[in-house]
């Protein structure tokens, strides 16, 4: 139902965390962080814990992304992530949902916002 909400989810990320995502992702031409963490490892992680708390697993597609950052995330920082599920319709013989997610550091400073879209077989 449109409106509801998920989270907090808390994450934080270790320096081979980082190194592990930007090896999957990227391989050897990933870029260097440094002590920051690959931006859309942050976005990842909220998205997960989601749609694990959807019941979504085998078969959901991630279909779209749009994300604006406010800062960098830095390797060991915690940040807290609320989402809210935006849309959810079918279509033929799939479900498509779109859910706002917005992560938060310590502080309660806006990191960034994501908007995810998935698709699972209604």
């Amino acid at each position: 139902m449109p409106g509801h909400k998920f989270g907090p989810y808390e994450i934080a990320f270790s320096r081979e965390d980082a190194a592990r995502y930007s090896a999957a992702v990227g391989g050897d031409g990933s870029p260097d962080y440094g002590g920051m963490m690959p931006p859309m490892a942050v976005v990842a992680a909220g998205l997960s814990r989601l749609i694990a708390d959807l019941g979504l697993g085998a078969g959901t597609v991630h279909a779209g992304q749009e994300v604006q950052f406010r800062r960098a995330v830095s390797v060991g920082e915690r940040i807290t992530a609320h989402g809210e599920l935006k849309s959810n319709s079918i279509r033929g013989d799939a479900r498509f949902a779109t859910v706002a997610t917005e992560f938060r550091d310590a502080a309660g400073h806006a990191v960034a916002n994501a908007s995810s879209t998935v698709i699972v077989q209604a």
